[in-house]
């Protein structure tokens, strides 16, 4: 390589380079995201102080600086803005082990920087080195006024160059010597006078180059003064990067220390000087910085400090937001997580924030609010919190499914394990992702090996209801296929009770009706019910309820449609009244029509069947408020009570006009009832037609009326088409007096007209009301006597009663005066 080529490489190559990006951020800054623009001043930095060509730096060493500050506030930035996205950019994120957090932008920065700086500084060292071998060597005068034509063309850059051209003379003569670090002074003259012409020429281009440098990019120099530099500072510091920020504190400001890293550094002595659990600390542990602090606060009581944790508090307060206060609280948040894992503060803030949370997770019955403060404090992925959640909660389940604790969620378990599912529900606000918990357990699931199906199933029902409350779609598929495929050797094994759990804690119906299916199948809806019984008491909802009855009605029906003891469990386990009273009138309907084509009728077993069924659908109607219904189901077992005491008579299942005619032939009323109950006849115009049967029967009328009477009222409109009937029969039979006896159903013509005159008689007897006693005796005629007493008593005058005098007032009416 010539030396015009390296010329390029090591000085132009990389000023271009850098100045291309700087100009390129300052023309995007406000467009783009915080990082992707420290991306690009971080590029620059690298190119333009020589560390990419592992060259000397062709860029102002104060403008290197100000640029680095600019880097260190757009890291941070950038580092605050994936916590709040919380997102991870890479799998594999660094550890800062002062504060604990995984900040791999920050982390980056302090890498780049440090090698820079190394950089630099080797080259320093290197120039100083030659430039002494050079100077006690030196022979040739043309090579000195080389060097000193070139070493100002270095230092025109800028006014601020030269007042710091001591401190930063020697990274500009390595310029000069980098082209000659493969050549020796004792060369020959011929490459002496090639290097002789290239070095002019470089001196020419580079006056040039910090000319361009110093006229173009000046805004960066105006933009970060000191109140950027102390920010930058403070945000490293409150990233717990204290090293880092000492370190930029003592390159850009080394007079001006913040008061934040005392008290930093205060909060971090007095928490290693905490034993763990201890309450209180003597005074003489802590050193004069932390006193003074305290002392501030009057927090002291008998040389005691009585509260170190609240002297952190006050540590934290004393601190800015965003300066220093964000690492005084995570280090509250690892000195109460150690007080309960029984470890020192170094061991704890030593360790990682989720390995923190990994051993709290193991004791989740007394750590959960270290936790919460824990996860509020420090920054963890929520992919690696929903981890270590899941794998705890699947450790607890284990050991509860081995103690047998699996059923009962209210009995103590092996504590302090984190099993039970209430309690997993709390631990689960701990992870801002829902989804992510999702994923996490079935992770466990599918790559789980020797889990117990009991278990397993828990894990799904936990991974669904986290999917379903945050409206992952895609994870609640991909678990229901994941189910479907499991399902197979939950049967094959016959674990009925697990696919129980399994479809009625997930509550997916829909999704897996399928198992509802392979359960009724295989005669297990009774367990099916007493699963979701239980799931219910902590997750039903209404909604959920109707959900699960459709789905196992739905499957019944489709599965084993003629199952009517299935049907009515399913009906009283979810107390369907309605639907319960239905089937049982239909089972006893079904058991009335089989003793109906049964051959030998003797047997009464299917209608002592048919009226218990009637009965309790009775029952269940009287439950409901469901008057008529009730009715109906007791006339139908009275009518099948009727049918087993008089068995001479076909009463069941009767037409319209058979049973009018069963109706009207009845003697007794108590039958007459019943029939007319169950039939629907037991209306006024039908019992006048029963009663006018029973008129030529005086003994029969009067013990058949007296006990309608005490059952039914005697309507009017009944007892006016009996006068109407008894007028018509009678004048039908006056002319009939000279007939033969054989002509006579009651013997003579004179005993029938009495035997009719008799009944009626006992008819009006009944009727309470004298106007419409007195209206009968009219209609039907014959009966003077009735209407001469009814008169009687109607017209009566009261005792108390006085005369009454008219006046004929106008229009010819009378008008009373007393």
């Amino acid at each position: 390589m010539g030396p015009l080529s390296n010329t390029f490489c090591q000085i132009f190559l990389p000023c271009i380079t850098g100045l291309f990006f700087l100009k390129h951020a300052e023309a995007v800054e406000k467009d783009i995201p915080a990082r992707e623009l420290h991306e690009m001043l971080l590029l620059s930095l690298q190119w333009l102080s020589g560390t990419i060509t592992h060259s000397n730096p062709v860029y102002p060493l104060h403008l290197l600086r100000e640029i680095e500050t600019r880097v260190w506030l757009l890291a941070v930035e950038a580092e605050a803005q994936l916590k709040t996205e919380g997102n991870v950019t890479s799998p594999n994120l660094s550890q800062n082990p002062v504060g604990g957090n995984s900040t791999s932008i920050i982390d980056q920065t302090a890498n780049i920087v440090t090698k820079m700086d190394n950089h630099i500084n080797a080259m320093r060292a290197r120039a100083t080195e030659r430039n002494d071998v050079r100077e006690s060597n030196e022979t040739n005068p043309r090579h000195g006024q080389i060097i000193d034509v070139l070493t100002p063309a270095t230092a025109g850059g800028s006014t601020k160059m030269k007042r710091r051209a001591k401190s930063y003379m020697p990274s500009r003569r390595p310029q000069t010597d980098s082209v000659d670090k493969t050549s020796d002074p004792d060369d020959s003259s011929t490459v002496l006078s090639v290097r002789n012409s290239d070095e002019l020429f470089r001196s020419s281009q580079l006056q040039e180059e910090n000319v361009r440098i110093e006229a173009s990019f000046s805004g960066w120099e105006e933009r970060v003064g000191s109140a950027e530099l102390e920010r930058a500072v403070l945000s490293l510091l409150e990233f717990g990067q204290i090293s880092a920020a000492k370190q930029l504190q003592q390159k850009l400001s080394p007079a001006h220390v913040p008061s934040e890293f005392a008290v930093v550094d205060a909060a971090l002595n007095l928490a290693a000087a905490v034993s763990s659990g201890s309450s209180e600390l003597s005074v003489p542990v802590v050193d004069s910085d932390v006193l003074s602090v305290i002392q501030s606060n009057n927090m002291l009581s008998d040389n005691q400090i009585t509260d170190p944790l609240q002297v952190l508090e006050a540590f934290a307060t004393k601190c800015t937001e965003g300066c220093g206060r964000g690492l005084c609280k995570r280090i509250i948040a690892v000195v109460k997580s150690a007080n309960v894992l029984g470890l020192s503060f170094s061991e704890a803030f030593g360790k990682r924030p989720i390995e923190l949370l990994q051993l709290l997770s193991l004791k989740a019955q007394d750590s959960f609010e270290q936790a919460k403060l824990l996860v509020q404090t420090h920054f963890m992925p929520s992919s690696s919190i929903a981890r270590i959640l899941a794998e705890s909660f699947l450790k607890g389940i284990l050991a509860a499914h081995r103690g047998g604790y699996m059923d009962s969620q209210k009995e103590e378990g092996p504590a302090p394990l984190l099993w039970r599912i209430s309690d997993f529900l709390k631990w689960a606000e701990l992870c801002p992702s829902e989804p992510e918990i999702g994923h996490a357990l079935m992770r466990l699931v599918i790559t789980g090996q020797e889990i117990p199906h009991a278990c397993e199933v828990e894990l799904l029902i936990l991974s669904h209801h986290f999917y379903k409350s945050s409206a992952c779609l895609d994870g609640v598929d991909v678990l229901v296929s994941l189910a479907a495929a499991r399902v197979e050797s939950y049967v094959s094994e016959g674990d009925f009770s697990c696919l129980a759990r399994l479809v009625t804690g997930v509550s997916n119906f829909h999704a897996l009706n399928f198992i509802l299916g392979i359960l009724i199948e295989n005669g297990q809806l009774e367990l099916l019910l007493h699963k979701y019984s239980a799931a219910d008491t902590t997750t039903g909802t209404a909604e959920s309820v109707r959900g699960f009855r459709m789905a196992v009605l739905t499957s019944l029906k489709h599965s084993n449609p003629h199952d009517l003891d299935a049907f009515a469990m399913v009906y009283n386990h979810f107390d369907m009244k309605h639907e319960t009273a239905s089937l049982l009138e239909s089972r006893a309907t079904q058991s009335m029509q089989s003793w109906l084509f049964r051959y030998d009728r003797e047997q009464n077993e299917d209608l002592l069947e048919s009226m218990r069924y009637f009965i309790e659908a009775a029952e269940v109607h009287s439950t409901i408020d469901a008057g008529n219904k009730t009715r109906r189901a007791c006339a139908q077992a009275f009518l099948l009570s009727l049918q087993i005491r008089i068995p001479d008579f076909d009463w069941l299942n009767l037409s319209e006009t058979n049973a009018r005619r069963a109706l009207v032939e009845q003697s007794r009323f108590q039958e007459a009832l019943i029939v007319a109950e169950a039939y629907g006849l037991n209306q006024p115009s039908e019992w006048a037609l029963v009663l006018w049967n029973q008129m030529l029967k005086p003994d029969l009328t009067e013990q058949f009326v007296a006990e309608f009477v005490s059952v039914l009222p005697l309507q009017p409109s009944m007892l006016g088409e009996l006068a109407r009937f008894y007028r018509a029969e009678v004048a039908a039979r006056g002319d009939q007096s000279h007939f033969s006896v054989w002509l006579s159903p009651g013997g003579l013509p004179a005993e029938w007209a009495r035997h009719l005159g008799r009944s009626f008689r006992s008819l009006l007897k009944r009727t309470r009301d004298l106007r419409v006693r007195m209206q009968l005796a009219s209609v039907a005629t014959g009966f003077s006597d009735v209407i001469d007493a009814c008169m009687k008593i109607l017209d009566r005058v009261p005792d108390n009663a006085v005369p009454l005098v008219l006046r004929k007032g106008h229009g010819g009416a009378y008008l009373p005066l007393m």
